[in-house]
C-alpha cells in the first residue's frame, strides 16, 4: 500500500492549499455519518466502515480522491510486444519494450479541462471525458495498468470492489 500514505498526503496537502481548506470534506463526512447513526441507532460506525463509505454518500470526498490521484500521480507501465504491430505511427517488433506515461493522460486539455488546476470538484461535475469525439474510457490511470497495477488502488472509490480490472485481491 505504498500510494496510498502518498494519496493521503496530496488530499491534505492540496486542499489545504483552497480557501476552504479541508472544511468542505469534513462537513460532508460529518452529514454522512450524522445520517448513518440515524438509520442504525445504537450500532457503532467503526464496526461497520465498509458499509458506509461509499460514493453516492461521500461524492465530494469521492472526487476528491479521484482527482487528487490524477493531479499528483505519476505512474509509468512497461509493456513488452508480443507480436509485431504498428501504433499511432509506430513500428513495434516483438519483445520491445513500451513505456506508457499515463500522467500525460492526465494532463491532456483535450480530455480534462484546465488539467493544471486541482479541483476536488471535477469528477462530481464532468461524468464524461473525451478526445477528438471519442469518450476516453481510462482518463485517469493512477494506478498503472494490467495484471501489475499497484494494491494501492483499492482506495479509489469509483473503481467497485468487484470490477473485473482488479485483480489478484
Amino acid at each position: 500500500m505504498a500510494n496510498a500514505p502518498n494519496a493521503a498526503y496530496w488530499i491534505i496537502a492540496l486542499n489545504l492549499q483552497r480557501e476552504d481548506g479541508l472544511q468542505p470534506l469534513a462537513d460532508e463526512i460529518d452529514q454522512a455519518v450524522t445520517l448513518w447513526k440515524q438509520q442504525n441507532p445504537g450500532q457503532e460506525i467503526e464496526d461497520h466502515l465498509n458499509e458506509f463509505v461509499s460514493v453516492a454518500e461521500l461524492p465530494l470526498l469521492a472526487s476528491t480522491i479521484q482527482e487528487t490521484l490524477r493531479y499528483a500521480t505519476s505512474v509509468m507501465s512497461i509493456r513488452r510486444v508480443t507480436e509485431p504491430v504498428e501504433f499511432g505511427g509506430y513500428r513495434f517488433d516483438k519483445d520491445d519494450e513500451i513505456v506508457c506515461m499515463t500522467r500525460s493522460v492526465h494532463f491532456d486539455e483535450e480530455i480534462h479541462e484546465n488539467p493544471s488546476e486541482y479541483d476536488p470538484e471535477r469528477y462530481m461535475k464532468q461524468k464524461r471525458f473525451s478526445k477528438n469525439g471519442k469518450v476516453v474510457a481510462n482518463h485517469s490511470m493512477p494506478w498503472g495498468g494490467g495484471a501489475s497495477m499497484c494494491v494501492g488502488r483499492s482506495v479509489d472509490p469509483s473503481i467497485p470492489r468487484d470490477d473485473p480490472r482488479i485483480v489478484g485481491d
